[in-house]
């Protein structure tokens, strides 16, 4: 097809104008549709704004200026939903975008926290499982292989006195990755102080008649102090009321950390106190002739340890560092033996004393092993209290030796009692104490196998069986 080739000078464009019919009816009404349709348009654009309406999941949620900014806001939601997690959150939302123009009057922007409030987001997790159990959320695979390295080193570190050989986890333990909301999943170091303070359980219990803090602890597998610190402002002195509502925390461990490994420690030698008659003190006067020194020695010893309890030890090696001396008491030779009675306050007397502690015998009064054990064993857990088993004064209250920190009350007509191997003892020398009055904390200090609280009761020097006096 041959092109049309129109060269108009300027002179020509103006000839054209000038003939142009412009009193004619079509060229003026022509002319003002134009005019309108110009000035329609101008008045438009001048009262309308371009913008873009948001659609989540088939809803029209508002408006925004524009498609981009709308995605900016979506992915600023986003990163700062993660953000406190080091990642970014997503969403499976269907999100729509319909560009329009809106007259001025209607042009409202939808509000940031708007537009949160209809976005449904999740992260990307992995669930820490411990017996098949889910236990925390944490945002990454490589934040729960640090927290679980982490917390075996709570309980099995190697320094120089402890060379860890193996360490693992009792239970099964695994990991599942998951969708979850932002505030499911928390941080590595909150991952941790959780595990450290283990699982709490807290439950009402009801004082029962003849209740006491020691016995509630018994009843719940606690210790008094467990029971005292879950109740804010009580001591082992507050009174118990029938129907009164305590609170019991329990606390179980959501992991186990087994470790084997070999650890020097130093212990204390407890000195020995060996008695020597002496004809020129009175029968059951004492009288220390040579103080007791505590000795020193060093062990090495391979243990099992799940958490911070030693299952087994064995003895590899012993040094002494040094020797203890032992405390040499001379006593008054024994005389003709006595009826024991005292006044209990009731101007009756009574050949009895109450218990100290409730817990079983752990050893009795008399042979054993090929010795004599003059006292009783009675079992107790660390920090349990103890009670005076009658009114008296407090002879001694202190360090001493095999005894470890013990007391030694005088209850008046030739009768004594002894509280041996306390964690704490809370009473002094000179103090006049009540029958049922706490003096102690049951312990495991001096000659000790374990907690326990040793009982002694002498009569005119001489120690007795304790059960022909406790009621």
């Amino acid at each position: 097809m041959k092109r049309l080739k129109v060269n108009m000078h300027g002179h020509h464009i103006t000839q054209w104008i000038q003939k142009i019919p412009w009193k004619s009816p079509k060229v003026i009404g022509s002319s003002m549709v134009l005019l309108l349709m110009l000035g329609g348009g101008a008045y438009y654009y001048q009262t309308t704004t371009s913008a873009a309406y948001v659609i989540i999941n088939g809803e029209t949620v508002g408006i925004v200026s524009n498609v981009s900014s709308a995605k900016n806001l979506i992915d600023k939601i986003l990163a700062d939903k993660g953000a406190a997690l080091g990642v970014t959150a997503k969403t499976n939302d269907k999100i729509e975008y319909s560009s329009v123009r809106l007259s001025n009057g209607d042009y409202k922007l939808l509000p940031e926290e708007n537009l949160k409030e209809k976005l449904a987001v999740y992260i990307e997790g992995f669930e820490l499982t411990v017996a098949n159990n889910p236990i925390f959320v944490l945002p990454s695979q490589e934040e729960i292989n640090k927290l679980l390295k982490s917390y075996q080193e709570v309980f099995a570190k190697s320094d120089e006195t402890n060379q860890v050989t193996t360490v693992s986890f009792q239970e099964e333990v695994g990991t599942i990755s998951v969708e979850v909301s932002p505030e499911r999943v928390i941080t590595y170091e909150q991952a941790l102080e959780k595990l450290k303070q283990g699982n709490v359980q807290k439950e009402d219990y009801i004082i029962q008649p003849n209740d006491s803090w020691w016995f509630i602890a018994r009843k719940n597998n606690l210790k008094t102090s467990e029971v005292l610190a879950a109740n804010p402002g009580a001591t082992v002195d507050t009174v118990l009321k029938p129907g009164q509502t305590i609170n019991l925390e329990k606390v179980s461990p959501y992991l186990t950390v087994v470790s084997k490994g070999t650890r020097t420690d130093k212990e204390i030698i407890p000195f020995d106190e060996v008695m020597k008659i002496d004809s020129t003190l009175a029968s059951g006067q004492t009288k220390i002739i040579q103080e007791g020194s505590d000795g020193e020695k060093e062990i090495k010893y391979s243990y099992e340890q799940k958490n911070d309890k030693v299952i087994t030890k064995t003895i590899l090696d012993e040094k002494v560092l040094k020797e203890s001396a032992p405390q040499v008491v001379a006593k008054g030779a024994k005389r003709e033996p006595v009826v024991v009675a005292y006044s209990r306050g009731s101007g009756q007397n009574s050949s009895g004393l109450i218990w100290p502690i409730r817990g079983r015998i752990n050893s009795y009064y008399g042979y054993r092993n090929g010795g004599f054990h003059n006292a009783l064993d009675i079992n107790g857990s660390q920090g349990d209290p103890y009670v005076a088993t009658a009114n008296g004064k407090v002879i001694s209250a202190g360090w001493n030796g095999n005894y470890g920190n013990s007391i030694l009350i005088d209850h008046g007509n030739g009768i004594m009692t002894r509280y041996a191997h306390s964690s704490k003892l809370l009473v002094a020398a000179g103090q006049t104490v009540s029958q049922g009055q706490t003096i102690g904390l049951v312990g495991s200090t001096g000659r000790s196998s374990g907690p326990h609280l040793h009982l002694e009761v002498i009569v005119k020097g001489d120690t007795t069986n304790p059960l022909n006096y406790l009621r």
